[in-house]
């Protein structure tokens, strides 16, 4: 008999070919959400434990990987919703074609994307799990790419950044093996030659400033459900994977200087991210910079421990999930008016679109951690923590945070500008009668908005039963 866990991997793998079938009708889009919405169910309602032993190596499913499955599937099948194939204004009829049938395997590649997601978060090998996420790279490729033709940059920066990091981990899987089999006696040299192999290849995988252009490039060139769908997956799986590794391997961070290393880098990302989010000219290069310096953060937040680590974490990633998806869901109400979402282009489209408008404005301030957001605490529990290090670290994170608010006040501005204000360039929106904002939309704009207000002025109604499922989490940095 199978095991139960074992359907997280089944469901969404078995569901392809019907939902590639089914591909280019509303009813794919529903079978994929609901399947990824069953999965993200059963996630939580499954015994935490082991699976099976496979070839020797524990397969388990533990707390910590039901929660973070749990939101990769939530989020997903919002993101299958978002994706639905809406109709376009007559201005955007032509571009808005193009972008549907680059989104057209977006469904069936999305579920077994998620399916190896799954796999790499239940296996306890870290050298097996490296190479499944590598499948997922490959696969999240197709998404990426989908059939532009006019540029391959995304893909090729995304799938040549990641692979890198594949033999370090491969190579760091080894010494790990061998640093158990050997009773936990090495040099100190070999233990912070593995450390580095091991941080080397997470600031690969998590996008750590200097090595952050896959992650830019695809908010920038990628359509805006696939963007998010990358951008809250990898870094999504890749801290849990991180969180575990931490966690059986006490001696990664005892023995070396790796907790510091990832406090600096998470630092340092955060306040890059903020700085350029500052400067950007369109809501999709600033999605790429705002979930830059939110990554940082949670980094940051990692590598600083502490009995509040995991919480902290956990709660961070929720919110980010939350924020990025409404951030998705308006660039798509957008994109279906106009060309481009450069600033430059969307002035004065806030009459026609009031809900996407409030929407991104709301997203961006959470991510931002302004007061009365439920991104507030998240920030205010790093300043509190980096304090302690060094007094100067809470001012650049805090103007780091500043410059992402910036960012989204810009557009904000550029929405709400009169079109008739700038007679040099002519707005690419479509004045006349018809289409505003699709009905779907609205209602996931409308949801994921409300959340971000409540969750901002009640924060326990989000941090308290994200602590009760994370009793058992074990605390990677103390």
């Amino acid at each position: 008999m199978m095991p139960p866990a074992l359907w997280l991997i089944v469901l969404p793998v078995g569901a392809v070919p019907v939902v590639y079938f089914l591909r280019k009708t509303w009813l794919g889009v529903i079978v994929a959400a609901g399947v990824a919405a069953g999965a993200a169910w059963l996630a939580l309602q499954l015994p935490p434990g082991l699976i099976v032993n496979l070839l020797g190596r524990p397969v388990e499913l533990d707390r910590l990987s039901q929660i973070t499955l749990a939101l990769l599937f939530a989020a997903a099948a919002l993101l299958f919703l978002i994706a639905f194939p809406f109709a376009p204004s007559k201005r955007n009829q032509t571009t808005f074609n193009e972008t549907s049938r680059r989104g057209q395997t977006f469904h069936p590649v999305g579920l077994a994307t998620l399916g190896v997601f799954v796999a790499a978060s239940i296996s306890g090998h870290l050298g097996i799990t490296a190479i499944l996420i590598e499948v997922a790279v490959v696969l999240a490729v197709f998404i990426i790419q989908g059939r532009r033709l006019e540029s391959t940059r995304a893909a090729q920066r995304f799938l040549v950044t990641m692979s890198l990091a594949l033999p370090l981990f491969l190579l760091a899987a080894w010494r790990i093996d061998q640093y158990q089999l050997g009773g936990g006696i090495q040099p100190a040299t070999y233990l912070v030659q593995t450390a580095m192999l091991v941080g080397f290849g997470f600031a690969l995988w998590l996008a750590v400033f200097p090595c952050h252009s896959w992650l830019t490039t695809l908010a920038t060139e990628a359509t805006p459900s696939a963007a998010a769908l990358g951008l809250i997956t990898f870094p999504l799986v890749t801290l849990s994977i991180l969180m575990r590794l931490l966690a059986d391997q006490p001696w990664l961070t005892v023995s070396t200087p790796l907790a510091w290393a990832m406090v600096i880098a998470g630092g340092g990302t955060a306040l890059a991210g903020g700085i350029l989010a500052s400067v950007q000219r369109g809501f999709s290069p600033l999605l790429g910079y705002t979930a830059l310096y939110d990554l940082g953060c949670l980094l940051a937040v990692l590598g600083l421990g502490g009995e509040a680590a995991v919480i902290t974490l956990l709660v961070g990633l929720t919110v980010r999930a939350l924020a990025l998806i409404l951030i998705a869901a308006c660039l798509v109400t957008i994109q279906l008016h106009t060309a481009s979402d450069g600033f430059a282009q969307i002035t004065g489209l806030a009459r026609r679109l009031p809900v996407a408008t409030v929407g991104l404005a709301l997203a961006g301030l959470t991510l931002a951690g302004t007061p009365l957001t439920i991104g507030f605490p998240l920030r205010w529990q790093l300043l509190q923590s980096v304090v302690k290090i060094n007094p100067i670290w809470p001012v650049l994170l805090t103007l780091a945070g500043l410059g992402v608010a910036i960012g989204y006040l810009r557009g904000l501005k550029a929405l709400l500008q009169p079109a008739t204000a700038n007679k040099k360039e002519r707005p690419s929106i479509d004045v006349a009668p018809g289409i505003h904002e699709p009905l779907l939309l609205v209602v996931i704009i409308s949801l994921l908005g409300t959340a971000c207000v409540v969750f901002g002025l009640f924060p326990s109604l989000l941090i308290e039963p994200l602590q009760k499922l994370s009793m058992n989490v074990p605390i990677p940095i103390r």
